[in-house]
């Protein structure tokens, strides 16, 4: 299996000039360009997909899958899932074992927690912040929500139930968004960030 927890491409208009870094502008080749990439790997591998922040669809959350028509291109292939985001993905199920509960969470949450929360942010560089994506995603945990505080994500409300509640506790939480990668444990959860596939934007370097 392989996930991929949002910005599956970099967007159009997602930050100021950012026209001028991207070498494909328009959201449909990026897309394709993303379809192209993956297509490459074995199509036994199950693939699964949720969206994130520069994805090409509403920011508040929770997000809807990928809109199947800018990306039209990554439901064409066989082996790929698209999910929402949050979503939690079970896999690996047969008769004798009832599968693994893999939490997915983009992690928009994770710029509030790290810029409010003192414990999360002044560890010192390389201790804490964004170099340090678990303690963030334990502090979720602790909490069991994946936005606990107001103004923390944009949040659609829904008048039945809390769609940003970690209602059971997952096998594996995996995330992204904060652009460095880290894997941990808590609790018998594994923790994992894949967010590395991307470095300082200059609008981050601007932002500090």
């Amino acid at each position: 299996y392989i996930f991929f927890v949002g910005d599956l491409v970099d967007g159009v208009g997602i930050y100021p000039n950012q026209d001028k870094e991207l070498i494909i502008k328009d959201i449909y080749e990026q897309y394709k360009e993303f379809a192209r990439l993956i297509s490459l790997i074995p199509h036994h591998i199950k693939i699964i997909v949720c969206p994130g922040n520069h994805d090409a669809l509403r920011l508040s959350e929770p997000q809807p899958p990928l809109d199947s028509d800018f990306a039209a291109a990554v439901y064409q292939l066989p082996n790929v899932t698209v999910v929402s985001n949050p979503a939690v993905v079970t896999i690996h199920a047969h008769d004798n074992f009832p599968g693994i509960d893999v939490l997915m969470y983009h992690g928009y949450s994770f710029d509030y927690y790290i810029s409010n929360v003192d414990s999360l942010r002044s560890k010192g560089k390389g201790e804490g912040g964004y170099h340090r994506a678990d303690l963030v995603m334990k502090f979720l945990l602790k909490r069991r929500h994946l936005a606990p505080s107001h103004t923390s994500t944009l949040y659609i409300p829904d008048t039945e139930t809390d769609p940003l509640v970690i209602l059971q506790v997952p096998d594996i939480f995996v995330t992204g968004h904060i652009h460095y990668s880290m894997i941990a444990q808590y609790k018998h959860v594994t923790m994992i960030s894949g967010s590395c596939w991307q470095g300082l934007t200059t609008f981050q370097e601007k932002l500090g």
